[in-house]
């Protein structure tokens, strides 16, 4: 795999650049079938093709011995002339591996009462590893603040071969979205990357650069959210994982945003929903409880979260998640890894990813992965710098 060399300007545009391979020229496949996570037992296959076509999914379990399809259906209809795919599949089994095929033929006319099509069925194929081993040891990475500098993928790739769950893309992977390329080619042609690369899941959480452009508000048309929300929960191996999403991380008044933009409200919203996620048996039962946002909670007393920018609106859900016995925090955002020891105000542990930056020299705001493994008693959360060096290494009691 060859090394793309893009350096962005900071929150710039970098020049867009087809990641995939594997695919033919003349194939009607854009950006290949990729795995999006929704639950242990439920995943969605997404995939864009370059004109209007058919889109559904067959897959199996059992190598092929039995067969099941699976589309994107909506009060009757099923999904079809559109460029963009997706087809949910639930009731899988995580402790064995999944084969999919994603099938499309494109339209020649889509009548009332008759249709055409202008060719053949075409067919591209991916598989997912079992995702929930038998062994009930469960790992997870999380790439954060890419910032459209595509070479970070290929950087850390070779990193990810001991992962078994899912890759998490923890904000800010696009700087701003202002048209369908940005979103095809600088967030879901990497998602695609990395799900047929690795054979896992992804899931994908919105930072506070993707709340920006024209074009934000179609981003969710290309992804399969649970539930339709940019947030949501998922349990694996026996963990919880919570996905928050923080929006914008300036107020709303502010003269960016147009009077465009009500994420006090939003928030308010999500954290209702919040409250109901961490009095559920699931969150409760777990052997470990996983919160992950762009915008990380509190670093140092006495600073809350936000407290870069002043914004006091996730206040209500630091509250939340800090009555909520959470074992572990994942966050972003600032651009400066670390490990954080509990304080008052949090008391857990939070990890934080670093920026978009590859090349020397290597510091606290350069690219990384962040890893964690959860056996026995305990998880081990490693953040890895672009030449595989650990410069990070604790141990997270459950």
């Amino acid at each position: 795999m060859s090394a793309l060399a893009v350096t962005a300007p900071a929150f710039g545009k970098s020049a867009p650049q087809n990641m995939a391979d594997g695919i033919e020229e003349a194939s009607l496949f854009k950006i290949r079938p990729h795995v999006q996570l929704l639950n242990e037992d439920a995943v969605a296959i997404v995939w864009v093709t370059h004109s209007k076509s058919t889109g559904y999914v067959t897959w199996s379990q059992d190598g092929w011995k039995t067969t099941e399809r699976a589309w994107d259906e909506e009060d009757g209809l099923l999904s079809a002339n559109s460029t963009l795919h997706r087809a949910f599949i639930s009731g899988i089994d995580p402790s064995k591996p999944l084969e999919y095929k994603a099938h499309s033929r494109p339209f020649k006319n889509f009548g009332p009462y008759s249709v055409s099509y202008s060719g053949a069925e075409e067919v591209c194929s991916g598989t997912m590893r079992a995702i929930a081993p038998v062994d009930a040891e469960v790992s997870w990475a999380m790439f954060n603040d890419v910032h459209e500098n595509l070479a970070v993928y290929n950087k850390f790739m070779p990193y990810l071969s001991d992962i078994s769950g899912f890759c998490v893309l923890n904000g800010d992977i696009v700087n701003h979205v202002d048209d369908e390329k940005d979103v095809t080619d600088r967030l879901i042609e990497p998602l695609s990357r990395i799900a047929q690369k690795t054979s896992l899941p992804v899931w994908y959480l919105r930072g506070n650069h993707e709340t920006r452009g024209a074009f934000a508000r179609n981003m969710r048309d290309y992804l399969a959210l649970k539930d339709g929300h940019y947030f949501g929960a998922a349990s694996l191996g026996g963990i919880r994982f919570v996905f928050l999403d923080c929006g914008e991380d300036k107020k709303d008044t502010s003269p960016e945003y147009s009077g465009l933009v009500n994420f006090d409200r939003y928030i308010e919203r999500q954290n209702a929903w919040l409250e109901k996620e961490v009095a559920s048996s699931e969150w409760k039962s777990a052997k470990a409880r996983i919160a992950i946002r762009h915008i990380p909670a509190a670093l140092t007393i006495p600073h809350r979260s936000g407290w870069k920018h002043g914004l006091g609106r996730l206040n209500h859900m630091d509250d939340i998640l800090k009555n909520a016995n959470v074992t572990l925090a994942m966050g972003a955002h600032l651009h400066n890894w670390g490990f954080h020891a509990p304080i008052p105000d949090r008391p857990y542990p939070l990890v934080v990813g670093g920026g978009p930056k590859l090349g020397e020299p290597i510091g606290k705001s350069s690219a990384t992965l962040v890893k964690c493994h959860c056996k026995g008693g305990a998880i081990a959360v490693r953040i890895l710098d672009e030449t595989g060096k650990v410069v990070s290494s604790e141990n997270v009691k459950i």
